[in-house]
């Protein structure tokens, strides 16, 4: 209990030393017309009061570093000012000396015996400085060498050089205590919670409870250095077959709880290369192996980094790209990844109705619930931004979207809005003209193939093509015939029940496939389309066979 109240005093005279209290009441009440740049009077304003916040949580630590990279992912729920400095929160933090970081080095063993009253004894301060340098001196000789002092600090973790096995390493060390100061610090905010609703001002869409969950459960991720290691593991393997992307080899032998050792990447950080004198043909290369290995995290995988800034990409001189800090990672279900994969397909191809219903599905709303002519709207509008928008940042805030008609997407597409916002910043810095678009086709169309279900090859047909051409009607009757499959599929179950419904969903089931197979030999068969031909008229002729029957 004197530890929360220490830590109480300490949050509070941090709010204080910065006068956020008063500040922030105002500015995250206040309603204004604002710009994507927050170059106007109120944004700059805000922005003030934006980099106090910002200041204050990395003088707080991490859990409090956590929840203001979290705000980062909200632009639905606080001013555009505070996403973006929220966005630059830096997780740089005094080193603490090797000597302290003893009690996290729990891969050094250092026995000694002590007798009972020894161990029941109260050591002196010197006695305790002597044994945490014996336990780092203890780890150190575990290596071939070892540097301690550290290349990189966080409030997290510090990480240091040394040789393994005649290999340079990296060796990622938690901080001492940290479980403990992170269990307080959610203490005081759930303390905060009714504080936080009443500061924030924000409506009924946002779930206090569910925002500081998400904190608890990122923390709870990268306080276990042994999560992160499967995580890189996973992505190596993910990877294994694409030659210019790499993640860190680990080595599990010399890996727990508390250290992880991996590979030591000699590389240049993506956000260093930004201003290097190099070529923009280069860069432009660089731009889209990035770009196309995080689609591939994305739709192919299903598994993804969640926080791939600048810092955490490395360019190697072989030209590979090389992800680092696998803390923060996110995954998306086939659901998900097929509602989404729809909505880009129906926003590529301006199909206003088509991402109206696909952003309804991925909130999973109820269109008798939404004012889907308005919404309607508002995507058209979108969408002509997506399409015809001035060379830049190409994509949107549908976070806003979903606030404005109450629709409640789920936490995994704000994530990856995030994540893919950090992409195409990186990608934007390296080259003004870069277009994920462009780049995203192709890959979108193998995340099709691998979905491997009916609509989703009709859709993977139609995505191959230009969206409007001479063949427009007959991909629309796919289409159609593709969403009559996928309904089919429920009504199937039923059909084992009732024996004498059978035959008739068997002939149904045969028709529609009947129906997409000649018609993609048609458009694609080439001197065989004369198959296609046939066995689509010979489809539509027992369609109206059946139908006659069936009268």
């Amino acid at each position: 209990m004197l530890g929360k109240t220490k830590r109480y005093l300490e949050v509070t005279r941090v709010l204080f030393k910065y006068n956020l209290i008063p500040e922030l009441y105002h500015d995250l009440r206040t309603e204004y017309i604002s710009n994507p740049d927050c170059t106007c009077t109120f944004d700059l304003e805000n922005r003030e009061t934006a980099v106090k916040l910002r200041q204050a949580f990395e003088e707080l630590g991490p859990t409090f570093i956590k929840m203001g990279q979290t705000m980062s992912k909200r632009p639905d729920l606080v001013p555009q000012p505070y996403v973006i400095e929220m966005a630059n929160l830096q997780d740089r933090v005094k080193p603490v000396p090797f000597e302290e970081m003893a009690e996290s080095l729990d891969l050094a063993c250092v026995c000694e015996y002590q007798t009972r009253e020894e161990r029941k004894r109260k050591k002196s301060e010197e006695e305790l400085k002597a044994a945490r340098e014996r336990k780092a001196k203890a780890f150190i000789d575990i290596f071939d060498s070892f540097d301690p002092e550290p290349i990189a600090c966080g409030s997290i973790a510090q990480v240091y050089k040394g040789i393994l096995e005649g290999k340079p390493v990296a060796v990622k060390i938690l901080r001492p205590h940290l479980i403990d100061i992170i269990n307080i610090d959610l203490s005081i905010l759930d303390d905060f919670k009714p504080v936080m609703k009443k500061v924030m001002g924000v409506g009924k869409n946002f779930d206090i409870d569910a925002f500081l969950l998400e904190i608890r459960e990122m923390l709870t991720r990268e306080v276990d250095l042994r999560i992160e290691a499967v995580n890189m593991r996973r992505f190596e393997d993910n990877f294994k077959n694409v030659k210019n992307v790499s993640v860190p080899t680990i080595y599990p032998d010399y890996c727990s709880a508390n250290v992880l050792t991996m590979e030591f990447i000699q590389g240049t950080q993506v956000k260093d290369i930004i201003d290097m004198p190099l070529p923009q043909s280069k860069k432009s290369e660089y731009t889209r192996t990035i770009t196309k290995s995080y689609l591939k995290q994305v739709y192919i995988d299903g598994f993804y980094h969640a926080d791939p800034h600048g810092g955490n990409m490395l360019v190697e001189e072989n030209d590979t790209v090389s992800f680092i800090d696998f803390g923060a990672v996110g995954s998306i279900d086939d659901e998900l990844k097929r509602n989404m994969l729809e909505f880009y397909y129906a926003i590529n191809n301006r199909d206003v109705e088509r991402a109206t219903q696909g952003f309804l599905k991925i909130g999973g709303a109820d269109s008798r619930d939404v004012d889907v002519r308005r919404l309607r709207k508002d995507m058209d509008e979108l969408i002509a931004n997506q399409n015809y928008g001035l060379e830049g940042r190409q994509s949107d805030n549908y976070a806003k979207l979903g606030l404005k008609y109450d629709i409640r997407l789920p936490g995994e597409f704000s994530t990856l809005q995030r994540a893919i916002l950090l992409i195409e910043g990186v990608c934007l810095e390296l080259d003004p003209r870069y277009n994920i678009k462009s780049i995203a086709i192709p890959v979108l169309m193998d995340a099709y193939k691998k979905l491997n279900t009916p609509k989703g090859a009709a859709l993977h047909i139609e995505f191959s093509s230009e969206p409007v051409d001479e063949k427009a009607e007959m991909r629309a009757a796919i289409r159609e015939v593709a969403d009559k499959m996928e309904g089919m599929g429920d009504r199937f179950l039923e059909v084992r029940q009732k024996d004498k419904r059978r035959e008739v969903f068997s002939k149904e089931i045969f028709l529609a496939v009947l129906l997409v197979v000649s018609a993609y030999i048609l458009l694609y068969g080439e001197v065989f389309y004369w198959v296609g031909l046939a066995g689509f008229g010979g489809a539509i002729l027992i369609a109206v066979i059946a139908s006659l029957k069936g009268k």
